[in-house]
């Protein structure tokens, strides 16, 4: 790709909103280890969200385009995104968006943007039982196919969902595992302050959930698992971090079992590692995951990881050191007993936990230094 070596390389990732989730926190962790003077990155997004990452975005160089979204009036959106590329001559447009990202691609190509990349990251669609879904699936992967110069998955599972197996013959496609920013969790913390914090006694076991509020993350399993653990062990505390569109639904759930005096909600917000520094077991239902960075994030804490035995997890636990993975069809009390025999376990030793950092697979570094060689290539 030929271009003006005097200027940074200029991307525009296209995300839904600059919310604070998986994909997201990997993306500020990309632009947070990257130089402005070498890679310009905004971000196109179709909604504005409050307490997300935005503030901290633009502080770091990055510039934030509002392109709203509404599928009655798709080519008001298509007008405006083309506008925005034409008028900003950007080198690269890496679209996060799954299916509509064929759409994103071809708009990006008749705008001449030399490099578009579709980056996948479910395993599975959610939305199957929607009209015409088929067709639209379809006619996506179409313009992703055509339009789209390189693909990226997060996992190889990732990949295999959207291609089949034969995308391990095209060097077009590939995996960057997502990473994390080890540093964070080289720190100690103060286990009994964070607790008193939380209202929790300062002994109490605690069991962490760190995921949005959606139905493919199964809150409400795991209230039910909590259920059978408190009914064994009444000293156990659940925290579950995050926020979505079932919080309040989950919320009340845990209010009329009569559960609310174990369970903390707390929103997600940009530093949590003194929570996961401080908990002990990562429970962690989700039944589509791309690749699950929360279960890497639970091992960098030192943490005992339970989670659902589905492909993009599969891939982010061979990563960690102690880790369950139970099939779909697990009933909750046995997840409840699986969580209580964690509980009882020691701690991994603090000086375990350090050296397994510094030989840690999963890093940002390796994320980004992946990332340079397809924007470079």
């Amino acid at each position: 790709m030929v271009r003006n070596l005097k200027r940074p390389l200029c991307i525009l990732y296209v995300i839904k909103g600059l919310r604070r989730g998986g994909v997201e926190t990997w993306i500020m962790d990309v632009v947070r280890n990257t130089r402005r003077d070498e890679l310009q990155i905004d971000v196109c997004v179709m909604e504005r969200v409050k307490d997300a990452y935005e503030d901290e975005f633009e502080s770091l160089g990055g510039k934030i385009w509002l392109c709203p979204l509404d599928r009655k009036r798709l080519w008001s959106f298509c007008r405006r995104f083309a506008r925005l590329l034409r008028a900003e001559h950007y080198d690269i447009v890496h679209s996060h968006l799954y299916y509509f990202s064929g759409l994103i691609l071809m708009l990006a190509a008749r705008a001449g943007v030399p490099k578009r990349i579709n980056h996948i990251h479910p395993v599975e669609d959610l939305k199957t039982a929607q009209p015409f879904r088929g067709f639209y699936v379809w006619w996506m992967k179409r313009w992703t196919n055509r339009y789209g110069t390189s693909s990226v998955g997060p996992s190889e599972a990732s990949l295999a969902s959207f291609f089949g197996p034969a995308w391990r013959n095209d060097p077009t496609k590939q995996v960057i595992y997502n990473g994390i920013y080890t540093d964070r969790f080289l720190k100690t913390v103060d286990r009994k302050k964070v607790r008193r914090e939380l209202d929790i006694p300062e002994d109490a076991p605690i069991v962490i959930n760190v995921s949005s509020f959606r139905p493919h993350k199964r809150h409400a399993f795991l209230v039910q698992v909590a259920e059978h653990v408190l009914a064994r062990a009444p000293d156990v505390y659940f925290l579950l971090i995050g926020t979505g569109v079932l919080k309040e639904a989950i919320e009340e759930q845990v209010r009329r079992k009569g559960l609310a005096d174990h369970f903390r909600f707390i929103p997600g917000r940009a530093n949590i590692d003194s929570y996961w520094l401080a908990a002990d077991v990562f429970a962690f239902p989700s039944c589509n995951e791309g690749f699950g960075i929360v279960i890497i994030e639970a091992s960098a804490a030192g943490l005992k990881v339970i989670a659902q035995d589905i492909p993009g997890v599969r891939e982010a636990a061979s990563g960690c050191i102690d880790h369950t993975l139970l099939p779909l069809a697990t009933p909750a009390d046995q997840w409840a007993r699986l969580v209580l025999h964690a509980l009882k376990q020691p701690r991994m030793p603090e000086s375990q936990r350090q050296a397994f950092l510094k030989e840690f697979p999963f890093t940002i570094e390796n994320s980004v230094a992946k990332l340079r060689e397809i924007y470079f290539s």
